[in-house]
């Protein structure tokens, strides 16, 4: 087993975790918004340029993006599902990526 499959468990549990499981906001929502800051599709304001900027640069995301998707949200809590679900699929394509990239170097070794 190569030393990043094992972990190939504990990234699909965070990805049903975030993505998929019951929780206030609906998983096609949490689920686009993932696919936003993962470079995908254009989503409903204002999650898209919360999302966009989650995937590109984190850093930069704004007191005004937060809130505005404080107030379509509804609550905190509702918040900041969506916001981890941007964090999620950022780090999920770059997860992807990496283990593909390591993959290919193995596989070439061989």
């Amino acid at each position: 087993m190569s030393d990043f499959s094992r972990h190939a468990p504990l990234v699909t549990a965070l990805r049903r975790a975030a993505l998929e499981a019951p929780a206030l906001t609906k998983p096609e929502l949490r689920q686009g918004v993932a696919a936003r800051a993962s470079g995908g599709p254009v989503i409903e304001a204002p999650y898209d340029a919360l999302a966009r900027q989650i995937g590109e640069a984190a850093h930069r995301v704004t007191d005004a993006q937060v809130q505005a998707v404080l107030t379509a949200a509804g609550s905190e809590k509702a918040a900041f599902e969506i916001i981890a679900a941007a964090a999620a699929g950022a780090s999920l394509l770059r997860w992807d990526a990496g283990t593909k990239v390591l993959r290919e170097a193995i596989d070439a070794t061989t």
